[in-house]
């Protein structure tokens, strides 16, 4: 049977006409309803919406199309969204990374003049509770009257203290932490102090809060790192609560940076409870150097450091950190078996996005597994990042101009002997870190009274007591009326038999802070032990009246000496 030639031809017709219709949809323009929407509101409608940390909101069709280019380029040069971990070194929870498809779809958008598409059709925008995202928190403090930030000057380093009003121990599984100021808010850290140091200390200074980055007695909970940045989301983890203590005061650490006008700077921070204490308990580890050094124009100064694991452990959270010198990280366990697990690598380090990251499933390390970190740093005219121009020598230190090389890993030991263990192998670790900077930053700044004082203590721990000795005597010269300092310069000559150069030193201790509690119980002591009961029961006295809170444990002691 023949086909009719007009019939061929209009077959032929049809093909023609849909292979152009499928070349012209392949070949259409992104458009914002279908491709960008979904994309923007889920990876930056979380921070640039209305009371969010972003500077803008990027919530409608309008203020997207007018960001387009913008958009496209830091999306496709990857600083942005947020997100520093080079991917396929680790899963984390709340990853911000685009995939190339995703970055190649905004690309097109922008460059066919950001289309709109059907706007009845966009997705709907994600919901967020409006104040506590995590609800109301059982537990709220904040700051009695904001801190005025100047409009200009260096990045500050203040401390805040909130105390903490409860009246018998709680487990907390959650902390979120809140300002309205987060566009100067590089990052904070939450620390906590039960001594009344921090905030004899906050009394001492003028305004809210104090200077420094120096916490005193204040730390973190056992085995937890509690910070915040711009973005960050808070989280519930019950299997890992841990206890707050009445008497507590809350110490915010922020890490601020001028904005070119004054700042009214406030924070609230909520504590969530649990139910009850956590199964077990985590450690904190910390692998860095701190004798680093890095000469004016080297572009690749590396710095290594590693630790065997003792003890089968999970890795759940990991925290590295640099300044701006910072170029690459790489972190990484070499198994017993030769096999080697990656915990996280960032190729382009960026300091303004610090962040610690919780794994999606906590990492399994066994026994004898050696922990590797290496880090490079840029100190080169090339790094646009560079503080300093021309490039100057740096060393380690704690203001943002120096250098700093830490990554502090949360891991979870079976049960407490081995959390016990590896705390007793980590401890050795950690002290000849700290040694090595305090040491290091005194190389810097030979005349610094807290770092002598703090490398006086930190070799005191290890027994050096003629190395401690040296740092006392120099923080003292330095700095006559620190009374701490005297204090602890006692413990050192009552190692040394010292009896008459220790009371000496209380006794400056507590002319120069006649409100310091501890001067007055060690006075107490040196001088009972010396025959001189009256002048003792004087001293307890003080500091009975001081420390309250720590009356009964003194009158206990006053009695088993017979000073009644």
């Amino acid at each position: 049977m023949q086909t009719h030639p007009m019939r061929i031809l209009f077959f032929t017709f049809l093909l023609a006409l849909s292979a152009c219709q499928k070349a012209a949809q392949q070949d259409a323009a992104p458009t914002f309803s279908d491709d960008i929407a979904p994309i923007v509101f889920s990876n930056c409608v979380p921070c640039h919406r209305t009371g969010g940390p972003g500077p803008f909101p990027l919530t409608t069709y309008n203020a997207v199309s007018n960001r387009a280019r913008q958009i496209a380029e830091v999306t496709a040069s990857h600083y942005m969204p947020p997100w520093q971990p080079t991917a396929g070194y680790g899963s984390f929870i709340g990853e911000r990374r685009l995939t190339e498809h995703q970055i190649a779809l905004i690309q097109q958008w922008a460059q066919h003049n950001a289309p709109a598409g059907d706007l009845t059709q966009l997705p709907s925008l994600p919901q967020f509770t409006q104040g506590w995202q995590l609800g109301t928190p059982d537990l709220a403090v904040e700051m009695d009257e904001p801190y005025i930030l100047p409009a200009e000057g260096t990045d500050q380093f203040r401390n805040f203290v909130l105390p903490v009003p409860i009246d018998s121990a709680r487990y907390i599984e959650a902390v979120e932490f809140r300002t309205d100021r987060a566009n100067v808010i590089h990052h904070a850290v939450l620390m906590f102090d039960r001594s009344g140091a921090a905030r004899k200390h906050d009394a001492r200074e003028a305004g809210p809060g104090f200077d420094g980055m120096v916490f005193g007695e204040a730390q973190g909970p056992d085995g937890h790192f509690l910070g915040w940045t711009p973005g960050k989301q808070p989280y519930r983890d019950p299997s890992l609560a841990w206890q707050l203590a009445p008497g507590t005061d809350l110490v915010v650490q922020l890490h601020m940076l001028p904005s070119g006008r004054p700042e009214n700077v406030s924070v609230r921070v909520g504590f969530y409870y649990a139910e009850g204490p956590p199964e077990r308990t985590p450690a904190l580890l910390r692998l860095g150097r701190k004798d680093i050094d890095i000469p004016a124009g080297e572009n690749h100064y590396t710095l290594r450091d590693e630790f065997t694991l003792p003890v089968d452990v999970h890795v759940a959270g990991i925290y590295p950190h640099a300044h701006y010198l910072g170029k690459q990280m790489a972190v990484y366990a070499d198994l017993p078996d030769g096999h080697r697990e990656w915990l996280i690598r960032i190729d382009e380090w960026d300091f303004n996005w610090q962040d610690d990251y919780r794994y999606a499933q906590p990492v399994y390390l066994p026994r004898g597994a050696k922990i590797v970190m290496k880090y490079v740093y840029d100190n080169s005219a090339e790094n646009p990042f560079n503080p300093h121009d021309p490039p100057q020598r740096i060393f380690y230190g704690l203001h943002s101009s120096n250098e700093m090389g830490d990554m502090t890993l949360q891991v979870v030991p079976r049960n407490n002997a081995d959390l016990k263990t590896l705390q007793q192998h980590y401890a050795r670790k950690w002290i000849t870190q700290e040694i090595q900077g305090y040491e290091t930053m005194l190389l810097e700044a030979p005349n610094h009274a807290e770092h002598h004082h703090t490398l006086a203590m930190l070799y005191l721990r290890v027994r050096q007591i003629s190395r401690a000795r040296t740092h006392f005597e120099a923080c003292l010269n330095l700095r006559p009326d620190y009374a701490e300092a005297r204090v602890n310069y006692a413990i050192a000559l009552s190692a040394a038999g010292q009896t008459d150069k220790v009371i000496e030193q209380l006794r400056q201790a507590v002319a120069h802070r006649p409100d310091y509690a501890d001067a007055h119980f060690n006075l107490a002591m040196a001088l009972y032990q010396t025959g001189e009961p009256e002048a003792a029961k004087v001293h307890f006295t003080s500091a009975v009246r001081l420390r309250p809170e720590r009356a009964e444990a003194i009158r206990s002691h006053m009695e088993r000496l017979q000073l009644h």
